[in-house]
């Protein structure tokens, strides 16, 4: 799989210009790639294919980071971490007026329509026009609900794979513009779960503080998880890249940021051709299996 090496001003150009197609879009899918979403998917072929056929991913959180400057001499040049670019898309629309149509779909009964509420009396004019849990909602009641409100935003927040799997399934037929994986947004937007402090936001430790709130949930991501996403970074030896990278155009159907024919667990930098700035590049990430 391929994840994107861009920056902000990059993504928000994507992110309006879908939102200013003309009409019928095809729904466009956003994954946030972590160490653990990379760990899942190398031990799970069907959340492999589900990253793969997203329409970009992105790099969250400080292991990719390391993954890149391991692999490639180079870290990504901005950290899209779930938890804030959301809010921060949000503040865009906001910001420019935009009267933003948003779904909310996921986490425990409750937090979704608590987040729901609080988005609109934080980023009005944006419009909460429906919001699910994901506990007692199925997946065939989500589509139809999506469907009926006809969202510009839908947020999936379902956990990994589970949100990975059901936007490649779902996606392509919704009446949406943009679908996003979002975890555990909807816990920190309600105001269920407490975000770490800003100072260790800075230091990139999130997933600390997280784990030392919740040690049981999360222990097995992190703590077993992190190590071994970092040997099998060490240890991968990666596939020859070819020397004529595909063609990425972000603002049209699926930006396909690199050669997709990977089949290990590793990472290369290739550049190609965007149509967001001069050009933009990608590290090619390959689960085994």
């Amino acid at each position: 799989m391929k994840v994107a090496r861009l920056e902000w001003p990059d993504l928000l150009e994507w992110f309006l210009r879908r939102l200013d197609a003309p009409a019928p879009v095809r729904c466009g899918t956003l994954v946030l790639a972590n160490a653990h979403t990379l760990n899942v998917a190398s031990a799970n072929p069907a959340a492999r294919e589900a990253i793969r056929a997203a329409t970009l991913v992105l790099n969250d959180g400080v292991g990719l980071d390391v993954y890149a400057r391991l692999r490639t001499g180079a870290p990504f040049p901005y950290n899209f971490a779930g938890t804030d670019l959301v809010p921060r898309l949000l503040g865009e629309c906001a910001r420019r007026g935009l009267p933003l149509r948003v779904f909310l779909y996921g986490a425990r009964p409750g937090r979704a329509a608590e987040a729901a509420r609080r988005i609109e009396r934080a980023y009005a004019p944006v419009k909460v026009v429906g919001a699910l849990d994901g506990h007692e909602t199925t997946g065939d009641e989500a589509r139809r609900a999506i469907d009926a409100a006809h969202p510009d935003l839908l947020l999936v927040g379902l956990g990994n794979p589970r949100q990975e799997e059901w936007l490649a399934a779902n996606a392509p037929g919704l009446r949406a513009r943009i679908a996003i994986g979002v975890g555990a947004l909807f816990d920190f937007m309600s105001g269920s779960v407490v975000r770490a402090p800003r100072a260790v936001r800075a230091m990139r430790l999130e997933w600390l503080f997280r784990l030392a709130l919740e040690p049981r949930r999360l222990f097995r991501r992190y703590v077993v998880g992190v190590p071994l996403f970092l040997w099998r970074t060490l240890t991968y030896r990666p596939e020859p890249v070819p020397s004529h990278p595909t063609q990425s155009h972000l603002s049209a159907g699926k930006p396909r940021i690199g050669p997709r024919n990977d089949s290990g667990f590793g990472a290369v930098l290739a550049r190609t051709g965007t149509d967001a700035k001069d050009s933009g590049s990608g590290v090619r990430v390959g689960s085994a299996g």
